[in-house]
């Protein structure tokens, strides 16, 4: 059964399939902390290894990378690949990034080994995707991208409070050591339980384009990280422009291949549209945030890593019901009520962010993290069921594949740029009122966004 590809999702049954399930949440949740954990650690790392808070946050946003980098291959080898295969290879990779990780004793080392660790994080972010959709009915594809986006959400926001706790109790390298435990444990779950539920394709896999594309991304964003040193700089205004141009070739050459890649046609549905540019404007968001938020609280509030733990705590509880909440109400509602509801909560989040000072209190903090948490939770399942409900087959590969990888790459630009605002403001408290402005800004793009999306449904 192992070896052969389950053509009737009926052939399955619902404790394969419950099985199915919590393996592919507890990977997608464990993958997605991964992400954001680092994040908390920067000031750790900065004084362990004698680095700057630029070159540090390359652990969070040089892996975002590359798990931008990996996502388009992804849909290749999903089409190819045995579905059971293809978990084991992806959570092999997260694991021996782990423990290299755990093991290691200088920065270029650590790096190295996170980038590893991203790999199985790219691999996994659409594969979960597209073996849900298949394993459930249309009916219930809100129900259970709201389950898969909570784990994967919820698991952002842990994130912090995970690696605070552990920091504080083990050092930065227990947090290393407890994901390479829970990804052994993740791996002996898809023993028992996984399955293969997709059916194989004819791919190919088209080095040049790969190439291309991967070249697109990394000197787009390896611009913007070096953006401080000024824009008419080869190292970072150049490097944009370039990105841009080779980005730009990728997906003309796209456009006219009758065996793309990735099928850049997916754009012509309006809800693949929308919901990939509120993605791209949430990211911005929620994961800049992810990183500023924890600097502010430790560095110029002088709040201890379990302190900033606890205090996202009450958000990540919030998080996780507003969550299933939503892909609830998307199932019975539509798209609407989630819209206006994740929209105004962003803006609320934002302005609170104004008003953040040095003796700002751990409870004020908590509160804006809440604000935060809820927000992406609300929006972010629907906007996924909304992306991929409405393709089948080759087309959901391919517009996971290219959902996920905007997203990824959103998630690195976003730390980037809040990181770089930070830094370039003063990495003083008006500097942190400047990327909440920032964040207002693109809150109105997103409200901008749903205005015209909702009349045009109208």
């Amino acid at each position: 059964m192992d070896n052969k590809i389950v053509n009737n999702k009926k052939s399955i049954s619902d404790l394969q399939r419950t099985g199915i399930l919590v393996t592919l949440l507890a990977a997608a949740f464990i993958t997605s902390m991964s992400t954001t954990v680092t994040g908390n650690m920067i000031p750790n790392f900065t004084e362990f290894f004698g680095v700057s808070s630029n070159l540090a946050q390359w652990l969070t946003s040089g892996a975002t990378l590359i798990s931008g980098i990996t996502i388009p291959i992804t849909a290749f080898l999903i089409k190819r690949m045995p579905n059971k295969i293809y978990f084991f290879s992806a959570m092999t990779a997260f694991t021996t990034g782990s423990l290299a990780a755990f093991l290691a004793f200088n920065f270029p080392m650590l790096l190295v080994s996170r980038l590893v660790q991203a790999i199985g994080c790219g691999m996994l972010l659409s594969f979960a995707q597209i073996v849900l959709l298949k394993l459930y009915p249309k009916e219930k594809h809100g129900t259970i991208m709201a389950a898969y986006s909570m784990a994967a959400m919820v698991s952002s926001v842990v994130g912090p409070t995970y690696a605070g706790l552990i920091m504080d109790a083990f050092g930065w390298q227990g947090v290393f050591v407890s994901l390479f435990i829970i990804g052994i444990l993740i791996i002996a779950g898809g023993i028992i339980f996984m399955k293969n539920v997709t059916d194989k394709e004819p791919a190919e896999l088209n080095v040049p384009y790969v190439a291309l594309s991967s070249a697109g991304f990394a000197s787009f964003l390896i611009g913007i990280s070096n953006i401080s040193g000024g824009l008419l700089s080869l190292k970072s205004g150049g490097l944009i422009l370039a990105g841009i141009m080779l980005l730009t070739v990728f997906a003309v050459l796209q456009l006219k291949s009758e065996s793309p890649m990735l099928n850049l046609r997916v754009f012509k549905y309006p809800s693949f549209r929308i919901a990939v540019i509120l993605s791209l404007c949430m990211y911005l968001i929620a994961m800049g945030n992810a990183m500023v938020l924890p600097i502010f609280t430790k560095s110029l509030c002088g709040f201890s890593d379990t302190a900033y733990g606890f205090a996202t705590i009450f958000g990540s509880v919030l998080a996780v019901f507003s969550a299933l909440s939503a892909g609830k109400l998307y199932d019975k509602m539509g798209i609407k009520p989630m819209f206006i509801a994740g929209t105004g909560l962003f803006g609320a989040f934002s302005i609170m962010g104004l008003f953040l000072s040095q003796n700002t209190s751990i409870i004020y903090i908590a509160i804006i993290f809440a604000f935060q948490s809820v927000a992406m939770s609300t929006l972010n399942s629907p906007t996924t069921a909304m992306a991929l409900s409405g393709l089948a087959g080759r087309e959901r590969v391919d517009g996971s594949a290219i959902f996920n990888t905007l997203r990824q790459i959103s998630s690195s630009l976003a730390s980037t740029i809040s990181v770089l605002i930070f830094t370039l403001m003063g990495s003083n408290i008006s500097a942190v009122h400047s990327v909440y402005v920032y964040y207002i800004l693109v809150t109105t793009a997103i409200g901008v966004a749903v205005t015209f999306y909702l009349k045009s449904k109208n």
